[in-house]
């Protein structure tokens, strides 16, 4: 396992600019039958499928880093090939039981099938060679590269580093729940694809300290001070700012559009899609 995220496949195969992401998109979609707009927003169809793939974990008591990298495999399973050529649900099944694999808790093939079915049974069969063959298909599509680094493991030594000695400004219970959640919700945009996990944890840590609701007037005064050191530890390292601004620009855009997602709409279309592929 490569140890240095900047010697890993992931960094060297597969991060992208924005530009070569659209540009790679365009392609896959340039000939398939349904238009981007009458997709709609590809976002609502990212949380969609993240909160698939979070029900097909739970029912499979699934630890949470093992469908991050389920997620990360979809998100770049779907860049090189359009959602319409495919069966969405059994390319999320897969995923989900490759990760487990690759994470060391893995999942009997038939007890992925199965929950996937009384989940969603009009598109996955009791058949386990369907979702076999589809694992082949998968980890060619990624070329074999299946190694994932998360922020998770950064999120945690930047708040042990922060509440070091000379810093002080270690986060709270609340704000550490807080930047994981920023951390799980990153998975449904493409900053995995973008930005080295630790940049995801900085912003993590940034949006849980910076853009909470101001403390009471009481702590006003203090809580302007722990900013500050923590603005002045993030300058201290040489972060990157600019990257922790653009990261958590992305992350509040998702939260907005959130707020006009409709999981029936969602499953609607995923439908028409699918009965389009059947006609």
């Amino acid at each position: 396992m490569a140890a240095n995220y900047y010697l890993s496949s992931q960094n060297r195969h597969w991060r992208f600019t924005r530009q070569q992401l659209e540009n790679i998109r365009l392609e896959t979609e340039s000939e398939t039958r349904m238009s981007r707009s009458e997709l709609g927003d590809p976002r609502h169809l990212r949380i969609y499928f993240h909160g698939l793939i979070q029900s097909l974990g739970r029912h499979l008591s699934v630890r949470q880093q093992a469908l991050a990298t389920s997620e990360v495999y979809l998100a770049r399973f779907y860049i090189r090939t359009s959602v319409q050529e495919t069966n969405p649900y059994l390319i999320l099944a897969t995923c989900v039981y490759v990760a487990c694999k690759m994470e060391e808790c893995p999942q009997h093939i038939r007890s992925v099938v199965s929950e996937a079915k009384s989940l969603w049974p009009d598109y996955i069969t009791h058949d386990p060679t369907k979702l076999a063959e589809c694992e082949f298909y998968l980890i060619e599509e990624l070329d074999s590269y299946l190694i994932v680094h998360h922020p998770y493991r950064s999120l945690i030594q930047l708040s042990k580093a922060l509440g070091a000695s000379g810093v002080n400004v270690g986060l709270s219970s609340d704000e550490m729940q807080t930047a994981w959640s920023v951390i799980n919700d990153s998975y449904i945009t493409d900053l995995p694809l973008l930005y080295p996990p630790h940049v995801i944890a900085l912003t993590a840590i940034y949006m849980s300290v910076v853009l909470r609701p101001p403390p009471a007037a009481a702590q006003t005064e203090r809580a302007k001070i722990r900013l500050q050191k923590i603005m002045d530890w993030f300058a201290a390292c040489g972060i990157d700012l600019e990257a922790v601004v653009d990261c958590a620009q992305e992350m509040i855009s998702l939260y907005d559009v959130w707020e006009s997602y409709s999981e029936k709409t969602c499953r609607e279309l995923m439908a028409r899609v699918m009965n389009g592929r059947r006609g």
